[in-house]
């Protein structure tokens, strides 16, 4: 029992079909106007930006390591997410790269809910022109707050 000329050609089909779908969902590097790092609500800028078929997918490498991504870090990616999505991009996730680690964060209404809550507490809290709440105590982020010297008084 030998192989038909029509099984030997539906096979090639097929193969040369998981040959183009292979090559066409390949990530490609891309580089992004610099226009669409700055909305309406969020100005940023990933590390790098990939196709990955029809989509766009953002990439930010951090140079810690971490067993989970973390929370500042996961929202920092969503904003660029949002930021390609305002400007058309199809953007299913995201993804953050610790040293030897690799997180998909998806990209769908439910992130674009918190994202926007998140946003809407921040512009509150600015809104009010005096400092937020202060941090746990020993809080690394400290550091970087402008509202440190008054904060723990």
């Amino acid at each position: 029992m030998g192989v038909s000329k029509i099984e030997m050609i539906l096979l090639m089909l097929v193969l040369c079909g998981i040959g183009v779908y292979v090559w066409w969902m390949r990530e490609i590097p891309m580089s992004i106007d610099s226009k669409v790092w700055s909305g309406k609500l969020f100005t940023g800028r990933p590390d790098a930006v990939i196709k990955k078929g029809p989509w766009i997918i953002p990439v930010e490498f951090k140079s810690a390591n971490h067993e989970e991504p973390m929370e500042s870090h996961k929202v920092q990616l969503l904003c660029y997410c949002f930021l390609l999505e305002e400007n058309g991009y199809n953007v299913p996730y995201g993804i953050l790269r610790y040293r030897g680690k690799k997180f998909k964060i998806h990209w769908n209404s439910k992130a674009k809910r918190y994202l926007m809550k998140i946003a809407e507490e921040a512009i509150q809290s600015l809104s009010k022109n005096e400092p937020p709440l202060p941090l746990a105590e020993n809080d690394n982020r400290c550091y970087k707050c402008p509202y440190r010297f008054i904060c723990k008084q």
